[in-house]
């Protein structure tokens, strides 16, 4: 028998919101230890980890999926079809609890016409970015070829694909691998077992640094691949089927921005374009993926609200039962904003008929205005017709040119010139389009063979 550990040093390069149930602070606060500090359960990274392979794979290697039918058919027809996962997965615990941040996010659903729709709003939790974890892998082997499980969560792990929590398809729970380290022990060989009864995971000195895990992801091409392949074939080690394109927009704003941050200290504006606790401001993924889901609905009515290809790509909401909701296939990312210049001014209602200002109506705004930022969207196309892909392709195309063009627009106010970005260059797939030299119709074309190719090409 084989023991192989892992551990994983990550740093969050996004917020986190894991919540526990409990609705003292927020409508979802944020789970905590017995210490008082966040962090994220074992359950959690396992359920992340899972997802990585094939439900079959996934099933041998972590345990059943526990379905109603199977807990029923274990329970009342006296059949055991559960099996234990062979992966421990530990909590993700602070690996510097003095440095970090709990701040709280509002959300609303919007109509059509951004009009709060009635008891859609809520306000939760989160851990800002920046904050650096620790977690561990402990996997028992039969034989060392078993190994490649532990080796394709690690390898996930350093090329940024891991996000944890809540609200990952907006951009939620990124992070990136600092550290990745590995130890192992043949529990056969007299010597092991000495160093495995020894052994502390908790101790710096017990690991071994790695620069990259050995696994199917990461060999493309050549003889160790097709080695690897048959492996994993005799070891039944088959990974989810996933096709992966990343866009990247590069963004330059046009105008002020509203995405508000609601305030009540004294001195301070009574709304603030939202920022993280370090002071740079943000455009969440929830404000883009709802600005680009209702532009693409406009676009083309098989994208409109409550549509199966709305529903195929965006998801579904959840509903009783597992089978009623669906994931979304579409992230989007935080954007932070930089190089801004921060301007407040006081706005007031005017009295149409009078001419005079509404009594109660003056606030003062505080918002930013000629920054930079960067928009990341990640498409999973996984298992899907290449007309449908062709399509989704062709509409996020469209509108991408109508965020460029001042027909899209992000956050509040956007009726008086506010949320409007030109767009620099658009990376999308192994293709950069630039958007200072083409003109929209050759921009329309490059953008949605990249997105719809790029998925060919995965």
């Amino acid at each position: 028998m084989i023991r192989k550990y892992y551990k994983i040093r990550f740093q969050l390069t996004s917020p986190l919101s894991v919540g526990c149930g409990k609705n003292q602070v927020t409508d979802s606060d944020m789970i905590l230890d017995s210490r008082g500090l966040p962090y994220v359960p074992g359950t959690s990274l396992a359920g992340v980890y899972r997802r990585i392979f094939s439900e079959q794979t996934a099933e041998t290697y972590f345990g059943t999926n526990l379905t109603e039918e199977r807990i029923r058919t274990s329970s009342e027809e006296g059949r055991n079809v559960l099996t234990e996962s062979r992966i421990a997965v530990y909590d993700a615990l602070m690996a510097s609890p003095k440095n970090y941040a709990l701040t709280k996010r509002d959300m609303v659903a919007l109509d059509e016409y951004k009009v709060a729709l009635p008891g859609a709003k809520f306000d939760f939790q989160i851990l800002e970015p920046g904050v650096e974890f620790v977690t561990y892998i402990e996997q028992t082997m039969e034989t060392a070829e078993e190994q490649y499980i532990a080796d394709e969560i690690a390898y996930a792990w350093q090329q940024g694909n891991i996000r944890l929590g809540a609200k990952t398809g907006k951009g939620f729970g990124a992070a990136k691998s600092a550290e990745i380290a590995q130890c192992s022990f043949d529990l056969g060989d007299k010597k092991d077992l000495e160093r495995w009864l020894s052994f502390d995971m908790y101790k710096e000195d017990q690991w071994s640094v790695i620069d990259a895990p050995v696994c199917l992801s990461r060999e493309k091409k050549g003889e160790a691949r097709e080695r690897l392949k048959e492996v994993y074939e005799k070891r039944g080690i088959h990974l989810r089927e996933d096709h992966l394109v990343r866009i990247r927009i590069r963004l330059k704003q046009a105008g002020g921005i509203s995405v508000r941050q609601y305030t009540t200290d004294v001195g301070e504006a009574d709304y603030m374009q939202m920022r993280r606790k370090d002071g740079v401001p943000v455009i969440p993924g929830t404000s883009w993926a709802g600005a680009f889901r209702a532009q693409m609905g406009k676009l083309n009515p098989d994208f409109a609200a409550g549509t199966a290809m709305s529903e195929l790509f965006f998801g579904k909401k959840k509903g009783k039962k597992a089978e009623e909701s669906s994931r979304t296939r579409i992230t989007f990312s935080e954007s932070e904003l930089k190089n801004e210049k921060w301007i407040t001014y006081t706005r007031n209602a005017i009295d149409r008929f009078t001419g005079g200002t509404v009594d109660g109506a003056l606030y003062t705004e505080k918002t930013c205005y000629g920054g930079t930022a960067q928009l990341v969207i990640l498409c999973d196309f996984g298992g899907l017709e290449e007309e449908k892909i062709e399509k989704f392709g062709k509409t996020l195309a469209g509108a991408v040119l109508d965020l460029h063009n001042g027909f899209l627009a992000v956050g509040g106010l956007t009726s008086v010139g506010h949320g409007l970005f030109r767009v620099t260059e658009v990376t999308a797939g192994q293709e950069i389009i630039s958007f200072q030299e083409e003109d929209d119709k050759e921009r329309y074309q490059k953008l949605w063979s990249a997105i719809a190719g790029g998925a060919k090409a995965c």
